[in-house]
């Protein structure tokens, strides 16, 4: 597809942001794609943590759907850069996550209109609280790998 060849490389992204760009990137290839995030994320987080992440996954694509100022660019999965969209979004996830709520607000209101802008966060941050959670959990146990 044309937009595969949209890229931006030089970016260095978190684990949890390649990890949303990646669920992104899936959800919008079908219901076979997005049934392999389920899975990937359940084997990955456990059940609960997995339905948690993806509900607020599906809340954030539906407000972003009905209150986004435009349709954000989603790259095919083989893509090797990242449109400006997947970044904004990896950006606002991580900082609503995060709890920087300035930042959050700030990003959020380049992706909705102000009415949608509060329940997007919450959204975004119950998708990324388990995509984090995760992220730190394997960099403790890399490190105590390297300990011993």
């Amino acid at each position: 597809m044309w937009y595969s060849d949209i890229k931006r490389s030089d970016v260095g992204l978190r684990g949890p942001e390649r990890r949303l760009i990646g669920m992104l990137r899936h959800w919008a290839e079908g219901e076979a794609a997005q049934m392999a995030v389920w899975h990937d994320l359940r084997q990955c987080l456990g059940e609960q943590r997995a339905a948690s992440c993806l509900n607020g996954f599906e809340d954030m694509l539906d407000l972003l759907k009905k209150h986004g100022w435009h349709a954000p660019l989603i790259l095919s999965p083989e893509a090797t850069g990242y449109s400006e969209d997947e970044l904004a979004i990896a950006r606002f996830v991580m900082a609503a996550t995060e709890q920087r709520r300035g930042v959050a607000l700030a990003e959020a209101s380049f992706l909705v209109s102000p009415c949608a802008m509060l329940n997007l966060m919450h959204a975004a941050s119950r998708a990324g609280l388990p995509l984090l959670c995760e992220d730190c959990r394997l960099r403790v146990m890399m490190g105590r790998r390297t300990v011993h």
